[in-house]
């Protein structure tokens, strides 16, 4: 609990992030590999499996970077 109360905003925003892609993979109908949404086609029915993973799991991806590496970021611009 200790990490939901330091990083309240981004498990917000995460939760929020998660449930609008999920609502997009209900939507989606066409799980073609040669589109990715929104790059190959505009239309929803392309939203797949491949975006679901991408979308949820690089916002998480790079708040973990940013949580192990940004203490020493910080200390190495300050000295």
């Amino acid at each position: 609990m200790k990490f939901v109360h330091a990083n309240k905003w981004f498990v917000v925003f995460y939760l929020v992030w998660v449930f609008i892609h999920l609502v997009l993979i209900l939507n989606g109908n066409v799980y073609d590999k040669n589109y990715f949404w929104p790059f190959g086609s505009d239309d929803l029915d392309y939203y797949g499996w491949t975006e679901l993973f991408v979308y949820v799991g690089l916002p998480l991806l790079i708040f973990a970077i940013v949580k192990l590496v940004g203490n020493d970021l910080r200390k190495a611009i300050d000295e």
